[in-house]
């Protein structure tokens, strides 16, 4: 059955339904980037929680979780605390989960298993690096094809990318770098690329996997993009968590869709 790009993009931004924004638990060794990011692009983004909450199952994660309706897995962060299975909690959790490094994405040394495969570090981010693919375009209102959404000034070769050959079970990738993966999606009830990794079949809520290089940045970012990628990343992550984006979009992205409707959000 086909759907309508607008029911689409309805299912994908209407991930939290909050009339009052969404209380978030970041997990990273150092989340002060993602919770500046998160105070200065979002109105209504509450971060309850915030630290090294990798092992799912300590009592300090389980009270952390209490309320929240949105995680986040950051990208300053060591990828072996979320191995052996310590992070697979997180994967039935019936809330989104916004994943920024195939780092801990992936299924090597049983970390989350999100993807199959490994993370690449040698993908140049030069020109115009990111190929929207056609499943990306649908969900995120961009016309498919190759776009500058990295600053190849500060970032050199994007460090955390999926294996371009790794399966995502039953998600969608939404955009590569070189062949390797910059985001995927996986709506409710899609399978990850590795099950017997996840710990689970099928995932209870959305997940979202969106790479964020940061290896060199910006001083005190988190990410380092373009106008453009920036605009992208803000919009997608308002979407996706029922976040809603201040300022509004740049005239860079409202350039690119031609009229300004790169989501439909819904009120609050």
């Amino acid at each position: 059955m086909k759907y309508s790009k607008a029911l689409q993009l309805i299912t994908f931004s209407a991930t939290v339904g909050l009339a009052s924004g969404a209380n978030i638990l970041v997990s990273a060794l150092d989340t002060s980037e993602i919770e500046a990011f998160l105070a200065a692009n979002y109105s209504d983004a509450n971060v309850t929680a915030a630290g090294d909450f990798s092992n799912f199952n300590a009592a300090s994660t389980q009270s952390a979780l209490d309320g929240v309706d949105l995680v986040i897995i950051g990208r300053s962060l060591s990828s072996s605390a979320y191995a052996n299975g310590n992070a697979d909690g997180y994967n039935g959790l019936e809330i989104p989960v916004l994943n920024f490094t195939s780092y801990t994405a992936r299924n090597a040394g049983n970390r989350m298993g999100w993807h199959t495969g490994s993370a690449t570090n040698n993908k140049s981010v030069a020109g115009n690096e990111t190929t929207i693919t056609a499943a990306g375009s649908n969900l995120l209102g961009v016309p498919a094809g190759a776009y500058d959404l990295f600053d190849t000034n500060v970032g050199g070769d994007f460090n955390g990318l999926g294996t371009g050959t790794a399966s995502v079970g039953g998600g969608n990738v939404l955009a590569t770098i070189g062949g390797d993966i910059l985001a995927a999606y996986w709506e409710t009830g899609a399978a990850p690329g590795d099950p017997a990794s996840a710990g689970v079949d099928t995932f209870p809520a959305p997940r979202l996997l969106m790479n964020l290089d940061d290896d060199p940045r910006p001083t005190g970012e988190f990410t380092a993009q373009t106008e453009l990628g920036l605009s992208l990343t803000i919009q997608t992550i308002g979407d996706f968590g029922g976040l809603t984006p201040v300022p509004e979009p740049s005239s860079a992205l409202l350039g690119l869709t031609g009229l300004g409707l790169l989501f439909i959000r819904r009120r609050k």
